[in-house]
Parts: C-alpha cells; sequence; structure tokens
C-alpha cells in the first residue's frame, strides 16, 4: 500500500488540466499513480514533467534505443518494478525486442547485445552503484558515443536512479494498465 494516496481527484483548475493532458498523451494508460502522488506538489510536478519529458523526444542525440536499455537496467539495479513496467512498454516503442529485455539481466553473457551495448550498460551500473570505475568506463564510451550521447546517457541513468528513490520508498503502486503491458514471466528478468 502507498505511502502517500494518490490524488485521484484534483481540486484546483491547474491541477486537473494538468490530468487531462497527462491522460491525453498517456497512449491509453491513463494518469499513472506516480503522478497522482506527485500531484502533492503540483509545482513540483510541472517542473519534473518537463525535464523528464525532455529526456524521452527526439531532441536528444543519444538513441531511444540505448536510453530504454540504460533506464530498464537502473530499475533491474534499483528492484524498482514500477519504473521496469513502464519502460518495458516505452523500450518496446524504442524499438528493444523481447528478447533484449529478457536478456537485459545477464547482458555481459548475452548475444542480444554489442560491445558497445555492453560497455553502456556498464557504465549505467557503475553510474547507479556510485562505482569508482565510472569515469574509466566513461572514457572508453568516447569510442563510441559523442561527448553529447555521453553526457544523456549520463544524465538518463541518473534521473532514472533519483525517480527509482522516489517510487520505492513511497511504496507507489504499479498501475493495472502496466501490468496487462508486461510478458509473462517478467518478474524473474528483474
Amino acid at each position: 500500500m502507498a505511502v502517500i494516496p494518490p490524488i485521484e481527484d484534483p481540486q484546483t483548475d491547474e491541477l486537473r488540466e494538468r490530468y487531462e493532458r497527462l491522460d491525453a498523451a498517456s497512449g491509453g494508460l491513463g494518469v499513472l499513480n506516480v503522478f497522482k502522488v506527485m500531484a502533492h506538489n503540483p509545482q513540483l510536478l510541472r517542473a519534473w514533467l518537463r525535464m523528464a519529458t525532455m529526456l524521452l523526444t527526439p531532441q536528444l542525440a543519444l538513441s531511444p534505443r540505448l536510453r530504454e536499455l540504460a533506464i530498464l537496467r537502473v530499475f533491474q539495479n534499483t528492484g524498482g518494478e514500477y519504473g521496469f513496467a513502464h519502460h518495458v512498454r516505452i523500450g518496446r516503442q524504442a524499438g528493444l525486442t523481447e528478447d533484449e529485455i529478457a536478456g537485459l539481466k545477464g547482458y555481459e553473457g548475452s548475444a542480444q547485445f554489442s560491445d558497445a551495448d555492453r560497455l553502456a550498460l556498464r557504465y549505467t551500473d557503475a553510474v547507479t552503484a556510485l562505482s569508482g570505475e565510472a569515469p574509466a568506463l566513461a572514457r572508453a564510451l568516447l569510442g563510441t558515443l559523442s561527448q553529447q550521447e555521453l553526457v544523456e546517457l549520463t544524465f538518463c541513468a541518473a534521473h532514472w536512479n533519483m525517480v527509482a528513490r522516489f517510487l520505492q520508498p513511497l511504496e507507489i503502486e504499479l498501475d493495472e494498465p502496466l501490468t496487462r503491458e508486461l510478458p509473462a514471466g517478467w518478474r524473474r528478468w528483474m
């Protein structure tokens, strides 16, 4: 049960309008619980949505596929079922296959991933753990990514680590429409 109850019925015009926009943009998922909990501070919700939306747009040089691999890996590392479930759907839209998503947990030995993918995933692991090896991995990534792409990959990994650290302590419940998006046996991928 969530620590903070989601706001189901917004009481202000601003929040009602925000919910309407979120619902319209959700691709049939409705207003997600993460937004309903964050709605306890509408200004924070507005600012976070602006940043998170930017990270999911074609304005980034980083490929959507690599972005989603990194985000899914962050949620695997942090045990974040909510974020993992949400980004399985987005990952598919970005071109990830079911085999790639299923193979992500054991990416080091998986033929699903290139050497560049594995390096980016090791880097994501290091960012999540705040490991001292992250700078060396970042330097190695500059052989395959531009400086802009590396900044964006780092920012995405850091951002979704922050999201995991918001979702889990507040025990934000997975939305029912997201559970229907998940393939059978997905929990073993965590």
